[in-house]
C-alpha cells in the first residue's frame, strides 16, 4: 500500500494548486462572454496596429529624408578646416587632404572618405541664368554610397569626357536644357579672377531634396580643382561610417587624430533641423502611446469591472468558504492580463505583416506632392520595421491591464462576503 501524503507533501500540493488555479480560472473566465472579450481584444490590437503604422511610416519618411539629404550633401561625419563652416568660401576652406586621408582611413569603424570640392557659382543657359552650388566630385569611389547614381533619371551616371556635369531635374526644367546640351558655369578662382567655361549635361537626376535639385550641379573633382585653380586641395572630406550606431564615438577618436585647424562634425551637426525632426518625432509617438493606451485603460476597466459586477455574489461565496482577498485580486489581474496579452500578440504580428508588406510596395503620397515638395519628403514612403515597436506595446500593456483592476477590486473589497452573497 501507498503511505498517505505527509503534511508537507499536503502543504506544497495545496500552494501548487493555489499557484496554478488562479491561472486556469482566469483563462477561462476570459472566455464566459466571448463576444466582449473578443471585442477588448479587438480594440486593443486595432490599436496596436495603428500604432506600430504611424510609427513605421513616420520613422520611414524621416529615414528617406534624412538618407537623401545626408548621402547627398555630406556623409556619417564630416572634416571641414575651421571656421569654414560659419564662412564657406574658398579662402577660409581650402585644405591638403594628404596628411589626413591615411590617418582618418586607419580607424576601425571608417569605411571609406570621399573628396569634394565646393564652391559658389552661375549657371545660365540661353534661356535661363541664376546662381549654384557647384560641386567635385570622386564618381567612383562615391558610387555605392552617393544617392545620385540611383537617383539618375535621365543620362548615365559617371563623366566619360571632359567638361561634363551633372543637374538637377528642376533645374534642367529653369534652364529649359536637356541631356547632351551646353551651358555655361561661371565662378570665382582663388585668386579673384572670373573664369567660365561650358559644359554638356551628362546626367539630370531628382532627388527628394529640393535645394539639390534646383540648385547644385556636380562635376569631377579634378576638373573642379582646375576650373578653381586650388591645385590638389579640397573643401570637404565625408566619412562614411560602418557602424552609425558609433558615430558620436568615432567622431571624438577622429578629433584627437586631426589637427586643431580642423572640425570634424556628424551629420547631426550639420542638419539640426532633421534632428530636431527625429527628435520631436520621438516625444510624438511617446504622447500617441499615452492616449492610445490610455483609451485601452478604460475600455479594459469597463469589460472587468462589468464582469466583476456580475460574478459578485461568486466572489462572495468564495471568500466566504475561506479565499483571501489577495486571491481574488490575483484572479481578476490573470483576466485582465490575459486580455491585455491576447490584444497586443495579436496586434504585434498584424502589425508586422501590414509593414512588411507596405515596405516591399511603399506607400505613395503623390497626391500630396504640391505640399510636400519643399519640405524634401519622398512621394513614396517605405515604412521602417524595427523590434523596438514590440517592446513598448507589452510594456504598456502590460502596466495598463495591471492598473485597470484597482477600481474594480475597490468595489469588490467594499463588498463584505455575506453582503455579496445576498446581493443578487
Amino acid at each position: 500500500m501507498e503511505s498517505p501524503p505527509t503534511e508537507t507533501q499536503r502543504g506544497h500540493s495545496r500552494k501548487l494548486s493555489m499557484t496554478t488555479l488562479p491561472l486556469t480560472l482566469a483563462f477561462r473566465n476570459v472566455w464566459r462572454n466571448q463576444v466582449r472579450t473578443i471585442l477588448v481584444i479587438l480594440m486593443i490590437a486595432t490599436s496596436i496596429v495603428l500604432l506600430m503604422f504611424f510609427q513605421g511610416f513616420m520613422d520611414g519618411m524621416i529615414h528617406n529624408m534624412i538618407e537623401d539629404t545626408v548621402k547627398s550633401e555630406t556623409s556619417d561625419i564630416t572634416l571641414y578646416k575651421k571656421g569654414y563652416k560659419a564662412d564657406k568660401t574658398l579662402q577660409k576652406g581650402l585644405f591638403s587632404p594628404t596628411p589626413l586621408y591615411d590617418n582618418l582611413l586607419d580607424h576601425p569603424n571608417v569605411q571609406t572618405i570621399f573628396q569634394r570640392l565646393i564652391h559658389d557659382g552661375m549657371i545660365a543657359s540661353s534661356h535661363y541664368a541664376q546662381g549654384i552650388r557647384i560641386i567635385g566630385v570622386e564618381p567612383e569611389k562615391e558610387k555605392d554610397h552617393f544617392i545620385i547614381s540611383s537617383h539618375i533619371i535621365e543620362g548615365t551616371y559617371g563623366f566619360p569626357k571632359k567638361n561634363t556635369v551633372w543637374i538637377g531635374s528642376q533645374l534642367a526644367k529653369k534652364l529649359q536644357t536637356d541631356i547632351g546640351e551646353k551651358i555655361v558655369i561661371t565662378a570665382q578662382t582663388t585668386s579673384g579672377d572670373i573664369t567660365g567655361e561650358a559644359f554638356r549635361i551628362q546626367a539630370i537626376f531628382k532627388t527628394d531634396n529640393p535645394k539639390l535639385d534646383r540648385q547644385v550641379v556636380f562635376i569631377p573633382l579634378t576638373q573642379a580643382q582646375s576650373f578653381f585653380q586650388t591645385n590638389n586641395t579640397i573643401t570637404q572630406l565625408s566619412i562614411s561610417l560602418k557602424n552609425t550606431q558609433h558615430m558620436n564615438t568615432t567622431k571624438q577618436n577622429l578629433q584627437e587624430q586631426v589637427p586643431h585647424t580642423h572640425d570634424i562634425f556628424t551629420w547631426r551637426d550639420l542638419f539640426t533641423s532633421l534632428e530636431f525632426l527625429e527628435t520631436t518625432m520621438a516625444s510624438y509617438n511617446a504622447i500617441t502611446y499615452l492616449i492610445m493606451f490610455t483609451i485601452i485603460a478604460i475600455g479594459i476597466v469597463g469589460v472587468i469591472l462589468m464582469s466583476v459586477m456580475e460574478r459578485i455574489r461568486e466572489f462572495g461565496i468564495l471568500m466566504a468558504i475561506g479565499h483571501r482577498f489577495r486571491h481574488i485580486s490575483l484572479l481578476i489581474f490573470w483576466e485582465s492580463l490575459f486580455m491585455g496579452m491576447i490584444g497586443v500578440l495579436a496586434g504585434i504580428i498584424m502589425g508586422y505583416g501590414l509593414l512588411y508588406l507596405l515596405q516591399q510596395t511603399g506607400i505613395p503620397i503623390a497626391s500630396m506632392k504640391s505640399g510636400i515638395d519643399q519640405f524634401g519628403i519622398p512621394l513614396i514612403i517605405y515604412p521602417k520595421i524595427k523590434w523596438g515597436y514590440t517592446l513598448w506595446p507589452l510594456i504598456c500593456v502590460s502596466a495598463t491591464s495591471t492598473l485597470s483592476i484597482i477600481w474594480p477590486c475597490y468595489i469588490l473589497y467594499k463588498q463584505k462576503p455575506i453582503q455579496s452573497i445576498r446581493f443578487h
